[in-house]
């Protein structure tokens, strides 16, 4: 039986709080609202940490994320139904998703180790994941270089056959963290992903037009649904790299970094995200963002009909052929723009509220731009420090 992750992790605080000083609690609501009553995401998050003796600390985080709404097949728009303008999106009632993490460190004046244990479960996903990091600090903490690795252990519900089926991610991540000065830190990170398994979303569909030939030298022609075929093996390498500086003469901080993405499918992502973090007077900050996001087309994604071919009946996601029309494989870009308000109602005591505004815009001129979501984001939190 799958754990209801919530109340096991509400009961873990409690007993570690108990026990221990509790050092602090978070908790944050999130909206995420997609224009046209397309997706809306409503999202639970606390997280409480622990420092318990010699060193260690224990921290635990829960998540209840609750979707529904409609989100595209992979039909393209303009070939839905005269009958039914909206076939070409998925509509889902709502789903709930527990996830929960314990992590355990250890730090030292020359170290700190993590482990971590996770689990994410939804109607039609269930998660596990494991990991370990290392850092160790030098040249006074002010250079810490670091390394993990992780795994993940999923089983995924394939929706065309009712199987549940088996899932996994690997990875490696190595960086370094450097102080420049008091007021200037700049980090790097280099990471390695193999996912390998079932790795097609069970909702999205190719669109083929199927031809039927009669005796007497008629024939129709349809359109019909056939399940999409990613790749079971995907190697992918990610750059991070940050700057963060602060400004006494401004009373505020800057931060800028820069994310590259690739996978051996020829998808490439650049993002570049910018925050400016203004102290108003002791009590107020306010953080004006943007994050911008470029990415090209996997070469197997395909938003067009495409002739019948007998490989669709029985796809091979080891050899081949590829295909999908899930638009967030092919070339877009997408800006957020939004505000951050930090209210510090006492020394212990902090409230945050934010906004965000996301759009995105297809580059190939091919995918209908419908496709693509548009959506306002909330945020409220706190933060309570013992």
């Amino acid at each position: 039986m799958r754990l209801s992750i919530l109340y096991c992790l509400i009961i873990l605080q409690l007993f570690i709080g108990r026990m221990t000083g509790q050092n602090s609690f978070r908790a944050k609501y999130r909206e995420w609202i997609e224009d046209n009553d397309r997706v809306e995401v409503r999202s639970w998050y606390a997280e409480s940490e622990h420092d318990l003796t010699n060193g260690w600390a224990v921290e635990v985080l829960g998540t209840i994320d609750a979707w529904s709404g409609a989100t595209p097949t992979g039909l393209p728009p303009e070939k839905s139904s005269p009958s039914n303008p909206n076939e070409w999106l998925s509509y889902v009632e709502e789903e709930v998703r527990n996830a929960g993490q314990l992590i355990l460190t250890k730090k030292t004046p020359e170290y700190e180790i993590d482990w971590e244990h996770g689990i994410s479960d939804e109607p039609d996903y269930l998660s596990r994941s494991y990991a370990i990091r290392y850092a160790h600090k030098l040249a006074s903490q002010t250079l810490i270089i670091n390394g993990g690795l992780f795994y993940h252990d999923d089983e995924v519900k394939d929706l065309w056959s009712g199987i549940e089926k088996s899932k996994s991610n690997t990875g490696l991540v190595l960086g370094i963290h450097r102080l420049l000065n008091p007021n200037t830190a700049i980090t790097c990170n280099l990471s390695f992903l193999r996912p390998e398994g079932y790795l097609n979303d069970p909702y999205k569909i190719v669109a083929a037009q199927e031809t039927f030939f009669f005796g007497d030298g008629s024939s129709v022609s349809t359109i019909n649904p056939f399940r999409e075929n990613r790749p079971n093996r995907r190697n992918i390498f990610i750059l991070f790299s940050e700057v963060s500086h602060f400004s006494d003469e401004l009373n505020a901080g800057a931060l800028g970094n820069y994310r590259y993405f690739q996978d051996n499918y020829d998808l490439q992502g650049h993002t570049f995200e910018l925050e400016w973090n203004k102290k108003i007077d002791d009590e107020w900050i306010v953080s004006p963002r943007g994050r911008f996001y470029r990415q090209s087309q996997s070469n197997f994604y395909q938003s067009e009909i495409r002739e019948y071919q007998s490989y669709l009946d029985n796809p091979n996601p080891h050899n081949g052929p590829f295909y999908s029309s899930d638009y967030r494989l092919s070339s877009f870009d997408s800006l957020s723009l939004g505000i951050k308000i930090v209210h510090m109602v006492k020394d212990d005591l902090k409230v945050d509220f934010s906004y965000d505004r996301y759009r995105t815009k297809g580059r190939d001129s091919i995918t209908s731009q419908l496709v693509y979501p548009q959506a306002n984001v909330f945020s409220f939190g706190f933060q309570w420090d013992y």
